[in-house]
């Protein structure tokens, strides 16, 4: 009976693992569930995505689908689950080992441990593991980096997908703004061709130059079908990144307002230094590094297991007769020897050049925002001369052009070729400043996402977004500039 009461022990003790598991996140159920349905074929409708949305359709300032995009877009959506996964990964490495129960018995009394004291048919064992001072702590500041590394890629993904939004949308303005100009000039055209078939009605002209005309109208219906298929593209593009159905109608306003360019290159590489997520990431990788070599360092020390016997003892068929049948009760300790110096030493020497792997690769990201701000600056100030030089010089001058060619065409001074050649300039050109207005605004929005804050703001730093509030964190004091790591020794 005795030995049936320590079985039901070591039974009871088990059933603490069968305890249920914590509430499911309810998204994770739902895409568990239509997993299930996809791998057993019973996906058969329509998906929601295609589904277009009409309170998004129509026109809407920038703001308003940089605000959608960071609410629904799932490569954001996908890095704050990586935070919340990085976070929960903290109580797991801080705390200690699962600790053993163990249970040794002997069922038949003619093969069990006989001592003076009586027959020993059971043996239960508790035991648990105790790491060296600091490793716990050592632990959970790896994983701790590994949640500031998580927190840059959600900052990451931010500003790509507000590049994108941005890209987007000013395609988009592009093209719509060009539909407008091409469709202005086109009644232009119309008027153009109204003064050469009077001129041909009266045998002024030949009907040549009404031909011309007519040719010049065809073009620019052409014209247009290329417009209007760069619009649709373009809107398939946001709606990419909104994370809506493709097929929806989306509109950028009409007023264009182009941010103003930083002037003072020095001054963005220190903001890129301070702001950009890809920056604080090698550098908390670098942290990260220094916290595991701390860890190998920690193996060089032993840990400790203690644990606690209780060995049962029964009278029952023993072969002395001053049996007892009293309990025995132990206590244990045990360590672990750390002699293999070889492998010890190897595991802090690969954290060392783990770490001047990463402060390597911080030099070369560092090396790398700066020449794209440099490349990105250069083009934007080439772009700002070319505005410059068609609104202050060759648009003046070709509506001048046109005007005084129109003129002389009513009185026969120049061929109906001439004006419209000057009318096709000023088409090209006004259709040219529309594009670069918005390659203007699109390499400034490439600008701010490789310095990685706002340059209407040039002191402001990006805020780093939390953890949510079930796995919250405190983030390390660290200085807003990060500092470059040494060169290497030659």
């Amino acid at each position: 009976m005795k030995r049936t009461g320590y079985t039901a022990i070591v039974v009871a003790a088990s059933m603490i693992g069968c305890a249920s598991s914590p509430q499911s996140d309810p998204q994770y159920v739902a895409t568990e569930r239509n997993i299930q349905h996809v791998v057993a074929h019973e996906v058969n409708r329509v998906p929601d995505l295609i589904q277009t949305n009409t309170e998004i359709e129509g026109e809407h300032p920038l703001g308003y689908f940089v605000q959608i995009a960071m609410g629904q877009n799932p490569e954001i959506l996908a890095a704050q689950r990586a935070i919340n996964a990085s976070s929960a990964v903290i109580p797991q490495v801080v705390s200690l080992d699962d600790p053993m129960l163990v249970d040794t018995f002997q069922p038949f009394d003619d093969h069990s441990v006989q001592t003076a004291a009586g027959r020993t048919p059971n043996t239960l064992t508790l035991s648990q593991k105790f790491p060296w001072f600091g490793k716990l702590d050592a632990r959970g500041q790896i994983a701790e980096q590994d949640v500031q590394i998580a927190l840059t890629r959600l900052a990451q993904a931010e500003l790509k997908v507000t590049e994108d939004v941005r890209l987007s949308y000013y395609e988009m303005q592009f093209s719509q703004r060009a539909i407008a100009i091409t469709e202005e000039d086109a009644a232009l055209l119309g008027d153009l061709l109204k003064i050469a078939e009077a001129r041909y009605r009266t045998g002024a002209t030949s009907q040549q130059d009404v031909l011309r005309a007519q040719v010049e109208l065809n073009r620019i219906d052409d014209r247009l079908i290329t417009l209007h298929r760069q619009l649709r593209q373009s809107q398939a593009d946001l709606a990419r990144v909104l994370h809506v159905s493709p097929e929806s109608n989306l509109l950028a306003t009409s007023d264009v307002e182009i941010p103003s360019a930083p002037e003072k290159i020095e001054q963005l590489y220190q903001m890129a230094a301070e702001c950009r997520p890809e920056l604080q990431e090698r550098f908390f990788a670098i942290q990260k590094t220094q916290r595991a070599r701390d860890l190998a360092e920690l193996n060089y020390y032993p840990d400790v297991t203690a644990g606690l016997g209780w060995q049962a003892v029964t009278a029952n068929d023993s072969l002395s007769r001053v049996a007892n049948g009293n309990d025995n009760v132990a206590f244990t300790v045990g360590i672990n020897l750390p002699i293999w110096r070889d492998k010890l030493d190897a595991g802090v020497r690969e954290w060392e050049q783990r770490s001047l792997e990463n402060a390597r690769l911080y030099e070369s990201t560092l090396d790398d925002t700066f020449r794209q701000i440099r490349r990105l600056m250069v083009q934007i100030d080439a772009i700002q001369q070319q505005l410059d030089l068609f609104k202050g010089s060759m648009i003046p001058k070709t509506e001048q052009a046109l005007r005084v060619s129109t003129a002389d065409y009513r009185v026969n001074k120049v061929d109906f070729q001439q004006l419209l050649d000057n009318w096709s300039d000023l088409l090209i050109f006004h259709v040219q400043v529309a594009r670069l207005e918005a390659s203007l605004a699109q390499t400034l929005a490439s600008l701010e996402r490789v310095i990685g804050c706002e340059l209407a703001s040039p002191l402001a730093t990006m805020p780093v977004p939390e953890p949510s509030d079930n796995a919250a964190l405190t983030a390390p004091d660290e200085p807003t500039m990060l500092p470059v790591p040494a060169p290497e020794e030659k």
